[in-house]
Formats: structure tokens, C-alpha cells, sequence
């Protein structure tokens, strides 16, 4: 059958490219509707029981879109240059594309007390008014003020947050990203204008823009880099251009059919999934190569092309088919995960793959069959380590095995070094504003991260009854006194911090008021004052039934947030009565929960895929010998990587941790084409050490040049502008070189050490090495 399918592969070549070149044609049309998404959306699992409450308290309390400046100055903010750059803002923020209000120091109002003794509304009056004395004094009463503290001045006084909310319509990519560009542009307008002071910018539309502007970089400059290095590293093992240039223009349809196919599916590439295409592309050159290399050896025994070309898919389409599938497989595992990030990544390469298989098959060889056989390739480069690779594995199998096998057992004891924790924002480059203004929010106010819920009181106006706040309150004071809260933002802050301003500031009036039209009157204070301060967020809902609480934290990981989120709950559950509906407010602990829900799906999937590959190879290999065999090289070069990732490393996200699912899928490809040949040499009668030589010389030569390409394509991904891939390059390339050497110095040696028992039990000869 295998014969019958090669040969109508090379006979009807022309045939064969033509439906490919028509399937490009249709398919790759399809890459004028791809289109990227970049929001922070992409990442969070879809099935956490969280998202819906989350949803849910969102329809009382819409978000707001909003970029955070941030002004920092030699000597604080209370020096003129810092206060007249955040003036500028304050009064300016209409530059801004779509902005409807900004709110800053500069904009603060005071108390009814201090308004009334300093006989103004705001914390700063116009700044012509000023001298030192009165920004002196304007300086202890703003650092007096520990609600400000907490939220928009750092306590020393060195650094001060501004806001400026937007009007988004229509809520499109394009507009937000025509609003982050307004933004950046503001904020370098206000850097020339005030070059002594320190402004930085940060927001969801700027995260979004970084985004796309990193995706889009990696197309135009990491994509390129890959496919020239690939070129390279084919010419080089090849020493043919010409048969380098037809891998490569095989491969790079490779990548527009896949990308063509997301574009017909409508499906927006995400930060992860946006590499997908390249990895289709080191696939491809993968699978062309094996192709390639057996080629060109029947053209150096003295085959004709047709012949040559006959005899390697033959020899190549049973472990390519299986590779194909294997990887698909492994790929395909990822969909266990809830995050649109990591399964998006998963299904890309799972239909990239495919693809590369149908053009390597349909395409290649008339191409290949095309070239000049004057300047045959010669894949025999990497020969002369491909000979002493045998020779050590004949003479010295033994301390290879034992070698091989105390390295595996090693590496598995350190596995529980690894610990599974995932920062969100891990990814940032340090030089940019994100990250500088993360810092300053755990260094200077203690606020990088918060904690958001809505208790709902179940009733119109119910926000209003002395009994609901009287929970609420509670909730609210409890959550102060927990060492995790660096800030608690409540309605019934706001109606304490009231009813003691309107009693003189006196102490014993710190306290929710009982009477529930005095609680109305203070409501209706708050509305008229946002009316004048749109900045201000909201605290309760439209039809005042809902009120929202925000608890501030700093520098917690992932497992400390989730410990006291869980914390919150038991107290809530315990302690507060009425029954009232309390539920998340925004994604914060959805980020946080990621590692756990991520790491039990991806668990979940590799298992699964594991189980799959290991069937298919039963199946392909017609061996449940050899189809166990397989697992060695395939599971092993994994736990050794992480093994030593637990020392030197140690921090596992969910993106590292889909390696494990996705690494079987990928070093199946080499280990296929070993135990393939092996096979097939040992069913045409040769001894365990004739097929050991029979493996490595017809495969070993195409699995290290495939090796080399996967790893120089893998590691080139260090230099992409996501964190993610940057660490993904890390883990993966070594799990890559450790599988072929396991192909290479592990598997050999423990064929010939179970299958010379084998023999030797049925008195079959042995070849004059039979020594392991």
C-alpha cells in the first residue's frame, strides 16, 4: 500500500502540485480577514466559576476605560515643575482622543472642614497663587490625608497618580488603539515640555497597544530571522541552496495556509497563538528534510531521480504520517486548557501541521524532482558524527544505558523543586513605563494589585438601610485589620469619613450613620460631587441596591492572593448576615487562580496525549514492543529539562507547564524515524547490531539536521518581544537536543539490551560486538 502511494506521488506529481498550489490559493486568501487580539481577556480560563460572578457584578458597576499617569520628580511632587506638568494634564486631558475627564492632585477636593478654613473647594488653588511657604503647607495637609496616601500620593510625598477616563465608541481594537496612540502622544508632549520630570502611562488600551505592536514585531523581524537562520542551516547540512530554497518555499506555504485557515475561521490570533505559524514553519522543515535526506542518498547509490525520489517516501511516509499525527496530538492536548491563550496556541500548530504534511507530500517532491542533479545534496555533513555515535553505542552501549538511566532517575527526584506561580505582568520589558509604574505602586504606595467585590443588599435602595451597612461595615473594618490589605475603598468609608467631617472631625462620629435619611442625604452628596468629578469611581450601582468594595494589596504571589481571597469568603461565609449576595468585582483573582485551574487541565491533557501517542505508536510501529519502547525517548527528555529547570529555576507558569503536553508531540518525530528503520531491518532479518546501523545511517543523518533546525528555530524564539515564548525557547530547545540524544545514545543502546536476549534465546548470530 505504502509503495503503491509513493509511487502515485511521484507519477502524478504534476497533478499532486496542482491541487496543492489550488488548495494555497483558496486557503491563503483567507489571510486578509486574520486579525490579532491583545487584550489581557485572552489569557484567563474561560470555565472559572469566578468569570460569571465577575460578569455579573460588571452589569452594576460597568468598566470604566482609563490610562494611569504617573509624575515623579527630583525633590517629590510638591516641586513647581512636577505640579505644573500635572496642572498640564488636569487641564489639557481633552487633547487626549475620546477623554471625558482627568483626575489628579491637582483636582482634589477637601473636606468640608479644611474647605471651609482654607476657603477653597480643592487641595491646591491656582499655582501662580503659590509660593514655597503655601505649597509647604499644601504638602503636610496632602500627606495628612490617609485616604490619599493610599491611593494617589505616595506617602513620602515622591510620587503622585493621575487618571483620565474615555468615552470608547465604538469598544473596536482600531479605537483603542487610536486612543493609546493619543495617549503616548500626550504623555512625550508633556515630557518636552517639563524634561526635569518623570511621566509614565499605564493602562489596559496601552497593555492592548504593546500587544499588537509586539506581535507585529515578531512577524516583521523575529519571522524573518528564523526563516533566514533556517535557510542557513539547510545550506549548510545540505550544501545545496537550491534543495534549502525548495524546503523553505515549501514550508512558507506551510505557514500561509495556516494562517489563511485562522483568517476563514474568524478567529483572532492572541499573544500566544500569534507564533503559531512560525512553529508550523520549523515543523515543515522537519518533515521535509527526512524526505530530502533519503533522496539524496538513493542518488549517491545510483538511483534516477524518480527512483530515489520512489524509494525515500516509501522509507519516510510511515514515520512521517506518524509524526504528523503524533504532533497534532500533542498540540491538540492543550485544548484541556480553559485559556483561550493556550488552546488558541494549540489548535494553530495542530492545523498547521496538518498542512505541512500535505504540502511536504503533494508539493515537495515536484519541486525536488525539478532540480539539477549535477549539484546533489549532500545531508552526509553531520556523517562523520552519525559513525561515531554508532561506534559508541556498539562498544560502549552499556555505560551508556547506565549513564542514560541514572540521569533520568535523577532528574525525576528533582521535579518537586518546581513550584507552580504565575505573574501576569512577568512579561513586561523592564525600561518600559508598565513596569516602572508597577514598582512604584509595591515600592512607594503599596498597591499593585486589588482585590474587587459587590455585596448586593437585594433591594431598591437597600444600600440605604442601616442593617446592610451595618455589614458592610463590619466586612470593611475586619478587611483593614488584615496584614494582606494595604487599603479598603468602601460606601461605608465614604459615609464614616462624612458624618465625622460634618461633626467637626470629631472622633466618636467615625461611624456609620443610623439615621437612614441622613445615610440618603450623604448618597445624594456623593452623586452631586461626581457629577462635578466624573473621575471619581463609582461606589454603588444605578438603583442604589449594590454597593462596590476594593481591597488594595502589595507584592503577594499568586497563592498568597488566592489564600486570602479564600480567607475573605470564610470570613464572609461565617460572619455576615442577611444573606447577602457577594461577589467578585474584576479579574484579579481570576489571574491568580490561573496556575491552579491551568496546571489540572494541562495535567489532564498531557495525560491524555500521552496515552494517545503512546497508542498510535503501538499502532503505527505494529508493535506493542517496540510502541512501549518508545516512551523512553519520548517522556523522558521532558522530566530531565524540568528535572534541572527545578534547580536553577524553579517557577512554573502555565505557559512553561504546556510544554510538557507539547513536548511528546514534538520529539515523536525522531524517535519515530529510529524505531521505523530499526524495525524494518529486524523483519528483513538482520541481528540488533546490523539494524542498530541500519537506523542510524539511514535516519540519523536527517534527525540531527531536523534536530538542529527545530533547536535554532526554538531558540531564536528568546528574542521574541513576549516574555512567554522567551521562556517557552528556554525549555523547549533543551528538551529538543536531550531527546536526540536519547535518540541517538539512550534508545540504541537499550534496543540491542533487550533485543540480543531476544536473539540469543533463538541461537540467532551475533554480530562481532555483542558486548553492552
Amino acid at each position: 500500500m505504502t509503495t503503491l502511494f509513493a509511487r502515485f506521488l511521484t507519477r502524478a506529481r504534476w497533478l499532486c502540485a496542482a491541487v496543492a498550489l489550488a488548495l494555497c490559493a483558496a486557503v491563503m486568501w483567507g489571510m486578509q480577514y486574520a486579525s490579532m487580539e491583545a487584550t489581557y481577556r485572552s489569557m484567563l480560563a474561560e470555565n472559572d466559576p469566578y468569570t460569571l460572578e465577575v460578569e455579573r457584578s460588571r452589569e452594576h458597576f460597568p468598566p470604566t476605560q482609563g490610562v494611569l499617569f504617573v509624575f515623579q520628580g527630583t525633590g517629590g511632587v510638591f516641586e513647581m515643575p512636577v505640579l505644573r506638568a500635572m496642572d498640564a494634564l488636569t487641564s489639557r486631558f481633552t487633547e487626549i482622543d475620546s477623554a471625558i475627564s482627568a483626575g489628579s492632585l491637582m483636582n482634589r477636593r477637601l473636606s468640608e472642614s479644611n474647605a471651609e478654613r482654607l476657603d477653597r473647594d480643592y487641595l491646591f488653588p491656582p499655582l501662580d497663587l503659590l509660593d514655597a511657604a503655601a505649597i509647604d503647607d499644601i504638602r503636610r495637609l496632602a500627606l495628612d490625608d490617609e485616604d490619599l496616601t493610599k491611593t494617589l500620593l505616595a506617602p513620602d510625598g515622591s510620587m503622585a497618580l493621575a487618571n483620565v477616563k474615555f468615552r470608547v465608541s465604538p469598544d473596536d481594537q482600531a479605537t483603542r488603539l487610536r486612543i493609546a496612540e493619543s495617549v503616548v502622544a500626550f504623555r512625550d508632549a508633556l515630557r518636552a515640555e517639563y524634561p526635569q520630570v518623570e511621566i509614565y502611562t499605564l493602562g489596559g488600551m496601552l497593555f492592548e497597544r504593546d500587544g499588537v505592536a509586539a506581535q507585529v514585531r515578531d512577524r516583521t523581524v523575529l519571522m524573518p530571522l528564523v526563516m533566514g537562520a533556517s535557510i542557513l542551516l539547510l545550506w549548510l547540512c545540505l550544501r545545496s541552496l537550491p534543495y534549502a530554497l525548495a524546503l523553505f518555499a515549501v514550508s512558507l506555504s506551510a505557514i500561509g495556509l495556516t494562517t489563511g485557515t485562522w483568517g476563514w475561521l474568524g478567529i483572532p490570533f492572541n499573544q500566544i497563538s500569534s507564533l503559531g505559524p512560525l512553529v508550523v514553519f520549523v515543523v515543515a522543515v522537519a518533515h521535509g528534510i527526512h524526505i530530502v535526506a533519503v533522496y539524496a542518498q538513493g542518488l549517491h547509490k545510483g538511483l534516477d531521480k524518480l527512483a530515489a525520489m520512489q524509494e525515500s517516501l516509501v522509507l519516510n511516509l510511515q514515520p512521517v504520517s506518524l509524526a504528523t499525527v503524533t504532533t497534532a496530538m500533542g498540540f491538540l492536548g492543550l485544548n484541556f486548557s480553559s485559556s483561550p491563550g493556550i488552546y488558541g496556541f494549540g489548535n494553530v500548530i495542530a492545523i498547521g501541521t496538518g498542512w505541512a504534511y500535505l504540502m511536504t507530500l503533494l508539493l515537495l517532491p515536484s519541486i525536488i524532482l525539478l532540480l539539477p542533479t549535477h549539484r546533489v545534496p549532500r545531508p552526509l555533513a553531520v556523517r562523520s558524527f552519525i559513525d561515531a555515535v554508532e561506534r559508541l553505542v556498539l562498544t560502549r552501549g552499556r555505560g551508556l544505558l547506565i549513564t542514560g538511566t541514572a540521569v533520568i532517575v535523577a532528574t525525576l527526584a528533582l521535579l518537586p523543586l518546581n513550584r507552580l506561580d504565575f505573574n501576569r505582568y512577568s512579561f513586561v520589558d523592564e525600561d518600559s513605563d508598565f513596569h516602572h509604574i508597577l514598582e512604584a505602586l509595591r515600592e512607594k504606595i503599596g498597591n499593585d494589585q486589588s482585590l474587587v467585590y459587590s455585596i448586593d443588599s437585594g433591594s431598591y435602595y437597600g444600600i440605604t438601610e442601616p442593617a446592610f451597612l451595618e455589614q458592610v461595615d463590619r466586612l470593611s473594618q475586619w478587611l483593614e485589620a488584615q496584614p494582606e490589605a494595604t487599603f479598603v475603598a468602601s460606601y461605608t468609608d465614604y459615609l464614616r469619613a462624612r458624618n465625622k467631617d460634618e461633626h467637626d472631625d470629631d472622633a466618636a462620629y467615625d461611624v456609620v450613620p443610623e439615621d437612614q435619611l441622613q445615610i440618603i442625604d450623604y448618597l445624594v452628596g456623593y452623586q452631586l460631587v461626581q457629577e462635578i468629578e466624573p473621575s471619581l469611581e463609582p461606589i454603588f450601582n444605578a438603583d442604589y441596591s449594590v454597593v462596590r468594595l476594593a481591597v488594595g494589596t502589595s507584592n503577594l504571589s499568586n497563592g498568597e492572593l488566592v489564600a486570602f481571597n479564600d480567607r475573605i469568603e470564610t470570613w464572609i461565609d461565617d460572619n455576615l448576615e442577611g444573606g447577602y449576595d457577594v461577589l467578585h468585582g474584576d479579574y484579579s483573582i481570576l489571574f491568580a487562580r490561573l496556575d491552579h485551574a491551568t496546571t489540572v487541565e494541562l495535567m489532564q491533557g498531557f495525560a491524555v496525549t500521552f496515552l494517545l501517542i503512546t497508542l498510535t505508536m503501538l499502532i503505527g510501529l505494529k508493535s506493542v514492543r517496540y510502541g512501549l519502547i518508545s516512551i523512553a525517548p519520548n517522556l523522558f527528555p521532558a522530566t530531565i529539562v524540568f528535572g534541572l529547570w527545578g534547580v536553577f529555576q524553579g517557577e512554573l507558569s502555565p505557559y512553561i507547564l504546556m510544554l510538557f503536553s507539547i513536548s511528546i508531540g514534538i520529539v515523536v518525530d525522531d524517535s519515530v524515524h529510529v524505531l521505523s528503520k530499526y524495525i524494518s531491518a529486524l523483519r528483513d532479518g538482520a541481528t540488533p547490531d546490523n539494524a542498530v546501523r541500519h537506523a542510524l545511517d539511514r535516519a540519523g543523518s536527517a534527525i540531527t539536521i531536523t534536530t538542529l533546525s527545530l533547536a535554532v528555530g526554538t531558540f531564536l524564539l528568546v528574542f521574541s518581544n513576549t516574555f512567554h515564548f522567551q521562556n517557552v525557547a528556554l525549555m523547549i530547545t533543551p528538551i529538543i537536543i536531550v531527546a536526540l540524544l536519547l535518540d541517538l545514545l539512550f534508545l540504541p543502546p537499550l534496543l540491542l539490551w533487550l533485543d540480543r536476549r531476544k536473539h540469543a534465546a533463538r541461537s540467532l548470530p551475533f554480530s562481532e560486538n555483542p558486548s553492552v
